[in-house]
C-alpha cells in the first residue's frame, strides 16, 4: 500500500470515528430522556471507547503519513525532525489543535460517565470544526476564507449528527419492544427526527454552497476525476435523504398500526443509511486528495 492510499484510508477512519463520537455523545446527552440516558450510555460505551481511540490513533497516523510524503517515503514517517517540519506547515498549524482536541477526548474517557458525555460532545464538535481548516476549505483567505470555513464547519457538524447518530439510534430502537421503556424510546426518536430534519437540510444547503465556493459552478465536467467523484457523492447523499424521508413519513407513522413491521423498517433504513454514509465518507476521503478542478 502506498502512503497516498494509506492517507485516504486514515482520513476515512478518522472522519467516521469522530462523527461517531459526536453522534453517540449528542444522541445520549441531548436526545434521550433522563430515565433512558444511563441505559443508552451503558449500551454505547464500547462503541464510544473504540471510536475515541480510533480517532486519536488515526490522527497521529495521518501526521506520520504526511511526514513520509513530505520526506523521502516510509523511512521518514516516524522521523521526529520531519514531524516538526510538517507541524510548521499550514496543515500542521491546524493539526496541532486537532491533536490537542484528540488528547482531550482521550482524557474524557477517565472521568465519570455523566460528565464524560458532555465533554466528548464538545471535543468531537471541536474536532469536526477543526477539519474545516484543512484541505479544500482552507484554500481561500480573507472574508471568503472565513465564510467558507464557517459553512464547512456547519456541513461537518450536521453530517456528523446525521451519520454519527445512526448506530445509537439502532441501540435505542431495541427499547421500543420493552413496555417500561417504550415511551422514553419514542420521545428520543421524536427528538432525533426533529433535529434530523435540520441536519439533513443543513447538509444539503452547506454542501451545495461548498461546491459553488470551491468550483464556482455545479460539477458538470465528467472528464475531471474530482468532479466525477463529487457527482457520485451528491447522488449517494440524495439517496440517503430519500431513505430518511421514507423512514420519517412512511415507516414511522406505521408504528401504531404495524409496530413490528415499522420497527423492522426503521432498522433496515438505518443500516442502508449507514452503508451509504460510509460510502460518502470514503469518497470524500478520496477526492479530497485531488485538485478541485
Amino acid at each position: 500500500m502506498t502512503l497516498a492510499s494509506l492517507f485516504v484510508l486514515c482520513r476515512f477512519v478518522h472522519f467516521a470515528a469522530v462523527m461517531l463520537v459526536f453522534g453517540v455523545s449528542v444522541f445520549s446527552a441531548l436526545l434521550s430522556p433522563q430515565r433512558l440516558f444511563p441505559l443508552l450510555t451503558r449500551d454505547s460505551s464500547r462503541m464510544l471507547l473504540l471510536s475515541v481511540w480510533f480517532s486519536a490513533l488515526s490522527a497521529l497516523l495521518m501526521l506520520a503519513i504526511q511526514a513520509g510524503q513530505m520526506g523521502d517515503g516510509w523511512n521518514d514517517t516516524w522521523r521526529w525532525s520531519i514531524w516538526w517540519a510538517v507541524l510548521g506547515t499550514t496543515f500542521g498549524e491546524a493539526w496541532r489543535w486537532h491533536l490537542g482536541f484528540c488528547f482531550l477526548t482521550l482524557f474524557a474517557l477517565f472521568i465519570p460517565a455523566a460528565k464524560r458525555i458532555n465533554l466528548l460532545a464538545l471535543c468531537s464538535a471541536l474536532l469536526l470544526i477543526n477539519m474545516a481548516f484543512i484541505g479544500h476549505a482552507a484554500i481561500h483567505e480573507g472574508i471568503m476564507g472565513i465564510l467558507h470555513r464557517f459553512n464547512h464547519s456547519l456541513h461537518l457538524l450536521s453530517a456528523g449528527y446525521w451519520f454519527g447518530s445512526l448506530l445509537p439510534l439502532l441501540v435505542c430502537l431495541r427499547y421500543l419492544t420493552q413496555p417500561q421503556w417504550r415511551d422514553d424510546a419514542v420521545t428520543t426518536l421524536i427528538r432525533f427526527s426533529w433535529w434530523g430534519h435540520v441536519a439533513v437540510a443543513l447538509v444539503i444547503i452547506t454542501g451545495i454552497t461548498n461546491n459553488l465556493i470551491i468550483l464556482g459552478h455545479w460539477p458538470l465536467d465528467i472528464d475531471s476525476v474530482y468532479q466525477r467523484l463529487l457527482l457520485i457523492k451528491i447522488s449517494l447523499v440524495a439517496l440517503m435523504a430519500l431513505v430518511a424521508v421514507i423512514n420519517r413519513y412512511f415507516i414511522v407513522p406505521a408504528m401504531r398500526a404495524k409496530p413490528k413491521f415499522a420497527q423492522c423498517g426503521l432498522v433496515a433504513a438505518c443500516w442502508i443509511e449507514l452503508v451509504l454514509g460510509g460510502a460518502v465518507l470514503l469518497l470524500v476521503s478520496l477526492f479530497a486528495t485531488f485538485a478541485p478542478v
